[in-house]
């Protein structure tokens, strides 16, 4: 699981006042809801018009009395692809790109507007390409290979238009697929925890 812990930094709950300890699981649960807000506010800041099913992507598990800690994490089809952009690195050719016709490492990468498709559905994209593919000649709307005329180079394509005469790119083949680290998690949840936990404890104990 793709996953933020905001705790007290080790400090013992059954260590402290009363009325601190008392307040400890609402503050770290507030503080994990701005940590979460924050990380939408940075992924529209960091991606190129990111969908709502990726802003949407991180959840809160409020803090205990018990555990001491508050979780910020993202959902498991979410953070298939954006662990790429917290972490970076290169990633290993898949099965689907096997049965694209695709060996020696080399993947595919959404293009134009399929890359949101893929975003918010990538089994059920790829499963809709690959029975295309699978038909050959007998493909409704999508085919592998490098089309005539025009240097369009090679990967997925779809037919458009009237007849199927319009082709869009839907996946270029690439001999790697190199991600940078865009979002930083920790970052902004350090920042956030900077700026806000103060006040959000005296809040909870109903001092400010």
């Amino acid at each position: 699981m793709l996953k933020i812990a905001v705790t007290t930094a080790g400090t013992p709950l059954d260590s402290l006042p009363p009325k601190i300890r008392a307040a400890i699981p609402k503050a770290l649960t507030g503080l994990a809801f701005d940590v979460r807000d924050a990380l939408r506010e940075e992924m529209q800041s960091v991606f190129d018009q990111p969908r709502a099913f990726t802003l949407n992507a991180f959840r809160v598990q409020p803090a205990t009395s018990e555990n001491g800690e508050a979780v910020v994490w993202a959902m498991p089809k979410q953070a298939q692809y954006l662990r790429w952009e917290i972490e970076g690195g290169s990633r290993a050719s898949k099965g689907f790109e096997h049965k694209l016709g695709m060996f020696g490492g080399r993947v595919a990468v959404p293009v134009g507007k399929f890359d949101a498709q893929f975003e918010r559905s990538p089994k059920g994209f790829v499963g809709r390409l690959i029975r295309d593919v699978e038909a050959g000649k007998g493909s409704k709307r999508f085919f592998t290979g490098t089309p005539n005329g025009g240097g369009r180079g090679e990967g997925v394509w779809a037919r458009a238009g009237r007849g199927g005469g319009k082709l869009l790119k839907v996946m270029s083949f690439e001999d790697s697929a190199k991600y940078e680290e865009r979002l930083d998690v920790q970052a902004v949840a350090q920042r956030i925890s900077g700026l806000k936990w103060e006040s959000k404890l005296l809040r909870a104990m109903g001092v400010a």
